[in-house]
């Protein structure tokens, strides 16, 4: 049985929540002073949640379940229900009360799409430094409006396309992972455009070939990977990120890969690949 991309790797796929961690040191700020009981509540749930036992975890996020019901707007309630989550490893759940909380509020979504423009440039300006050179896309901010009524359509629309696209880079990545542990060349090779080639080999026949010889000859073959990592570098494509631990009975190594995915048709298609070792 081949070894699956780790849980913990998910953080790396939505790179855009990250920041939303912070708020959890200020989030007596954010809440309504005013109202005692919403402040017992919520300095009930810090301290279970801080008790490093999953009988504190679980109390907590009964705790802060029940005032996201009573305050459902409440952006420090909703990261501190994720944080929690997050700690026991319930990724996706977390993951949920992330996206709700950035939808509700429409400045917010404008606010991590500047956020994801910035991310992107900086992974350009990697991919110069280990790719052929290519155009740098430079982050144009986004003003947020006074009132939420003049929010524009098409962004939304384009932060939702981008958080789809960026998902399903991460099952051709896990997908591509599968078909090579698995010795499938077939399934192995699809996964790559038909132009693509290695810096050794000339053309995509001759690249294939070796790959194919490549994945017959081990016995068996374990691949898992490690700080999975997804940003943006222009429309249609992303880079992908990691660390790749490979296993056969011929050798074992470990390396930093990128993987920068195409859309070519209705599919994603790897156009590069960059190995780095250490």
């Amino acid at each position: 049985m081949s070894e699956s991309i780790g849980k913990g790797n998910l953080k790396n796929g939505f790179l855009v929540f990250g920041w939303m961690i912070s708020i959890f040191c200020c989030q007596v700020a954010l809440a309504q002073e005013s109202d005692k009981d919403y402040t017992a509540r919520f300095t009930q749930a810090e301290q279970m949640a801080q008790s490093a036992t999953k009988e504190g975890a679980d109390k907590a996020i009964e705790l802060w379940k029940g005032m996201l019901k009573d305050y459902p707007n409440d952006l420090a309630v909703s990261n501190n229900l994720a944080a929690t989550l997050m700690k026991e490893k319930k990724y996706a759940e977390a993951q949920n009360y992330l996206e709700s909380a950035l939808n509700a509020d429409p400045k917010i979504a404008i606010i991590m799409a500047n956020l994801n423009d910035i991310y992107a440039y900086q992974a350009q300006l990697a991919y110069q430094s280990v790719f052929k050179p290519s155009e740098i896309n430079y982050p144009k901010g986004k003003w947020v409006a006074l009132t939420s009524e003049t929010v524009k359509t098409p962004e939304k629309a384009q932060l939702e396309k981008a958080k789809k696209d960026m998902q399903r880079v991460l099952n051709r990545v896990e997908n591509w992972r599968v078909a090579w542990s698995s010795k499938d060349v077939k399934s192995y090779l699809s996964f790559y455009d038909d132009s693509y080639h290695s810096d050794k080999f000339t053309n995509h026949k001759d690249w294939a070939k070796n790959r194919e010889n490549s994945l017959k000859r081990p016995k068996y073959i374990k691949i898992h990977l490690n700080d999975v990592k997804v940003v943006p570098l222009a429309n249609h494509t992303f880079q992908v990120s990691f660390v790749q631990n490979y296993d056969s009975n011929r050798f074992k190594d470990s390396v930093k890969k990128y993987l920068v995915w195409q859309e070519v048709g209705k599919s994603w298609k790897i156009i590069q690949e960059k190995v780095v070792y250490d």
